[in-house]
């Protein structure tokens, strides 16, 4: 569901792990070990519990400010794992469970954000990740070509939800959050995103957002030929 805009919208700010990659754990291969599904459920568990806290002193919030590093964050994870009655596990095999074969960039979405970049509309992407991350994300997608601001929370030291990184975004972007389009696949990324104003989507399924970023913007379906002469966003 979009949330209407209430001015003319200027820019779009993206989401990477769901929105620019297919979703997560998608490609996660079946697991079947007893002791692999405790570790993912207790990392699961532990991400709905504080995930949606603005910035704060979690693991998890300082691995994605760039507090903790991923081997930080998996030593640390699994000891409270085995504290919590768990059985051990190397922390190393903790990381491979959690992150699965990693991310696959979502072609359609790649496309969307090419042709709304054309059009004219300033475009951003805005993730939580950890610092390892970054070599990884450049290596997924087109930065450069795609994106005219990339803010990393990881190298800000703030993360989504927090009002602060949505803010500092649209201010790198020359906007305000009134005139941006904000994609995101988490319900409290959405949420805060909304309450600043931005014009909101939550992304289940990127191919179909993809289409409706296309149409909600350019006015036509994302795989229609763009026209012989293309406007600016203004």
């Amino acid at each position: 569901m979009t949330a209407a805009p209430t001015r003319p919208l200027r820019g779009a700010v993206f989401d990477l792990g769901g929105v620019m990659t297919e979703p997560l754990g998608r490609h996660r291969k079946q697991i079947d070990d007893p002791l692999h599904v405790e570790v993912l459920h207790f990392f699961l568990n532990e991400f709905r519990d504080v995930y949606h806290l603005p910035t704060g002193a979690h693991d998890l919030h300082l691995l994605e400010t760039g507090k903790i590093s991923d081997d930080e964050f998996f030593d640390r994870m699994v000891a409270r794992h085995v504290a919590a009655g768990g059985s051990p596990v190397d922390a190393r095999t903790a990381q491979r469970i959690v992150f699965g074969k990693g991310l696959v960039a979502c072609g359609a979405m790649i496309d969307a954000v090419r042709q709304v970049k054309g059009a004219g509309y300033r475009t951003a992407l805005l993730t939580n990740i950890s610092r390892a991350g970054e070599p990884m994300w450049r290596s997924l997608l087109p930065v450069e070509e795609l994106f005219d601001v990339v803010v990393d929370s990881s190298q800000v030291g703030l993360r989504k939800p927090d009002p602060a990184i949505y803010l500092l975004t649209c201010e790198r972007l020359g906007l305000s959050p009134q005139e941006c389009l904000f994609v995101d696949d988490l319900r409290c990324n959405v949420d805060a995103a909304t309450e600043l104003g931005m014009t909101t989507i939550q992304c289940s399924d990127p191919v179909a957002i993809a289409d409706e970023v296309v149409e909600l913007l350019l006015g036509r379906p994302a795989a229609a030929e763009p026209p012989a002469s293309t406007g600016t966003a203004g």
